[in-house]
């Protein structure tokens, strides 16, 4: 796992380095090292800028093992103002040139897990008891979701046809639970 780590390092610092800064020349954090900060924060749990300063602050060691941090852990004020102002679709640009760059580490024979599951508690208005759906596409080896979907009408079928379109599947094997509106084979 420690090869794998090590090439999702890669992977962000090359993905985030090409999104625009749009802060004054004179930021004191580099932005690339902002975003892996908040991204790996994110995963671990934090749900707001304090909670990715904090997350920041408590594995400064671990960061500084591939992050320069010229200027230490960003204040939670920073990682506010930087996701205010950051472009949206940059942002999503990157996250895609991310997963992209992960699905291309699957072998031939891995496996690919679709699983469609409720949102509990989760309903829209108007929609009356219909809960809302998501399906997702879970890499077994890396152990990390690859995509997800919301299943709109509650058609997980059309839900995860449309998440496989965006992942290659060429020597994967792909498994999927046993979900509602699957067609007989």
């Amino acid at each position: 796992m420690d090869i794998l780590f090590a090439a999702f390092e890669d992977i962000l610092l090359a993905a985030f380095e090409d999104i625009p800064d749009p802060r004054a020349d004179n930021a004191r954090h580099d932005l690339c090292e902002l975003l892996v900060l908040g991204f790996v924060a994110v995963l671990c749990g934090a749900t707001n800028c304090a909670e990715m300063a904090d997350f920041g602050r408590a594995k400064e060691h671990v960061f500084r093992g591939f992050l320069k941090l010229k200027h230490a852990i960003p204040s939670h004020y920073t990682f506010s103002m930087v996701f205010r102002m950051i472009d949206p679709k940059a942002l999503d640009a990157a996250f895609g040139r991310v997963l992209a760059q992960i699905a291309a580490m699957l072998g031939d024979g891995d496996v690919i897990a679709i699983d469609g599951k409720a949102l509990r508690g989760a309903r829209d208005k108007g929609q009356g008891v219909r809960t809302r759906m998501m399906v997702s596409a879970y890499a077994a080896r890396l152990r990390l979701t690859l995509a997800t979907v919301a299943a709109d009408n509650g058609g997980e079928l059309e839900a995860a046809l449309e998440m496989l379109g965006l992942i290659a599947l060429k020597g994967k094997v792909v498994t999927a639970d046993a979900t509602r509106n699957w067609p007989a084979a």
